[in-house]
């Protein structure tokens, strides 16, 4: 009786794990490829996150963890936010600026800006600390707004306030929500010590704050000739702050976070992008989760911060001679040198720099800028799982961002030494090239293919278009139709000129709904430009639509 019961029971579960398999397999073979609403640009958040709680990133916990990670990644799969078109759409985490909009100089240089800065009159201080030699304050204007102050240090008027507004703006352009900052003035004898107002001794306990602290603090500030000190001003951002943004895996209690940090496209790309402005200290203590309400609906957006750490300033110094080439723990390089004796002379003590008490220190040649030797002081896990498409993409939307625009993003930090401006405009112009020249021809750089009502395929070539790479001597089209539900392929035929418009060939279908997919490849001295991009377009009321692009890397890149 019990064997029996126990053979029925089997054959139940037996028959039952079947039937679900089989469903699955079935729902998995009928399910499309591409949705009606391929491909999509805008990435809600649909989930309530109102319970989520407050979670800091210890400095030291962090710094220790990605030391320990080390910096070999192998195999990273392919981005997990992008669309069907391979673009990332608009999130809590990014906004397409560049590129799928026509942005002016005016836009860069306005930035996320929507004041004129901190009211004039008495600032009241609510809060202040002391990290190292940095002095900063929170302080509430004459009009009640929040505002985050940071000085530059002694000596180097501009270094650190002009380095965070021009960096902020840049970042912005290319799509990272960021803190409304801006270069402001004000005397110690505007600042008032608000009620409760705290102060936080380096490595120490919060304590009231004095009117001792304030001055002990603004010694550590270049001070203006005229006696008043300048300054960045952050404005508080909306939402209830909820701690930092980790760049590996999610955050456990936020519903909306199930795309591991490291496999987000825009946070791959931050590297090459932090790369670009020498931002070395791009870790998870300068960024900051907010959470938001709207509706009767909270989300967490995402915000980058904190930029004083950036081109040519070290923050409270110019930067250092090695920011940018190696690691603040670098283990082969103490080993050279404890075998070399200390003679085994890193390339970056040897190479010449450009520095000047209002930007500080960067390398005085940025035409070979090689973006792959790049490091931040820390180890970054989405840096490191960033593969050539990853790379490519930001490439691209670098690329977008042209001389007149960074210009005009230079300007607004207010340097006040028109050489240093040059310079900077200069190695920012070059180093986005050097950029551009290292990613766009290592894949093939087809892109944004379109396929008009009469059948001509029209696309653009990045790495050509951008002179970084000769034409190849012809482009290849293969055409077929696609089965939307079980992926299946039937060719129709190929065409191939010299220039990127080719015909379609006779025999692609025109009824309403139909997929036609188009592998693209070009005929070049790049080996990579042989593989094919695939572009898959549906047919509406008379016109074609691409709703696929898939530039078909495999993990290993």
């Amino acid at each position: 009786m019990r064997t029996t019961s126990i053979i029925k029971l089997s054959a139940a579960v037996i028959g039952t794990l079947a039937a679900a398999a089989a469903a699955t397999i079935f729902a998995s073979a009928v399910s499309p490829k591409f949705y009606a609403d391929d491909p999509v640009w805008v990435q809600r958040d649909t989930q309530d996150a109102s319970t989520i709680e407050p979670l800091e990133v210890d400095l030291f916990v962090d710094l220790a963890s990605n030391i320990l990670r080390g910096t070999e990644v192998m195999s990273p799969p392919r981005a997990g936010n992008v669309n069907t078109v391979d673009e990332v759409p608009n999130s809590s985490w990014f906004t397409n600026r560049l590129g799928l909009r026509q942005l002016t100089p005016e836009d860069v240089a306005t930035g996320p800006n929507t004041t004129p800065g901190p009211a004039s009159g008495g600032w009241t201080i609510t809060s202040s600390k002391s990290d190292g030699v940095t002095p900063g304050f929170t302080v509430k204007d004459s009009s009640g707004q929040r505002w985050f102050l940071k000085f530059d240090p002694p000596g180097h008027r501009g270094m650190a306030t002009g380095t965070e507004v021009v960096v902020t703006k840049l970042m912005w352009a290319l799509g990272y929500n960021v803190p409304e900052n801006h270069i402001a003035y004000v005397r110690e004898e505007q600042l008032a010590i608000g009620e409760g107002a705290k102060f936080t001794p380096s490595g120490r306990n919060p304590r009231p704050l004095r009117r001792g602290d304030i001055e002990n603090l603004l010694q550590r500030a270049n001070r203006e000739h005229d006696g008043s000190y300048r300054v960045i001003a952050s404005k508080a951002l909306s939402g209830k702050p909820i701690g930092r943004v980790k760049f590996i895996g999610t955050r456990p209690d936020d519903p909306n976070d199930i795309v591991p940090h490291q496999d987000r496209r825009e946070l791959r790309a931050y590297g090459i992008f932090a790369a670009w402005l020498n931002h070395v200290d791009a870790k998870a203590i300068n960024s900051l989760d907010v959470l938001i309400t709207e509706n009767g609906r909270s989300y967490v957006r995402h915000y980058l911060l904190d930029f004083g750490s950036a081109l040519g300033s070290g923050g409270v110094a110019p930067a250092d001679y090695w920011a940018g080439s190696e690691y603040l723990v670098e283990p082969r390089q103490v080993a050279k040198q404890m075998v070399g004796f200390g003679f085994n002379v890193p390339k970056c003590r040897k190479m010449p720099f450009y520095e000047a008490r209002s930007i500080g220190r960067l390398p005085l040649h940025n035409e070979d800028f090689d973006p792959e030797l790049w490091k931040p002081r820390v180890p970054n896990q989405a840096f490191l799982h960033a593969r050539l498409d990853d790379k490519f993409w930001a490439a691209q939307k670098l690329v977008a961002l042209t001389t007149d625009m960074i210009r005009a993003a230079v300007r607004t930090g207010k340097f006040d030494d028109p050489a240093a401006e040059d310079f900077l405009v200069r190695a920012l112009a070059a180093r986005r090239d050097a950029i551009g020249r290292t990613y766009l021809p290592a894949i093939n750089p087809i892109s944004n293919p379109s396929l008009d009502v009469d059948g001509t395929l029209t696309f653009a070539n990045a790495a050509v278009d951008n002179d970084f790479a000769r034409a190849p001597r012809g482009y290849r089209a293969i055409w077929s139709t696609f089965d939307n539900t079980t992926g299946a392929t039937k060719l129709v035929g190929e065409t191939s000129d010299v220039v990127s418009e080719l015909c379609a060939p006779v025999g692609i279908p025109r009824t309403k709904g139909a997929f036609i997919k188009v592998d693209l490849s070009a005929m070049s001295s790049h080996r990579s430009w042989a593989e094919p991009v695939s572009a898959y377009f549906r047919r509406g009321d008379g016109e074609w639509k691409l709703v696929g692009f898939d530039r078909n890397i495999g993990p290993s890149f």
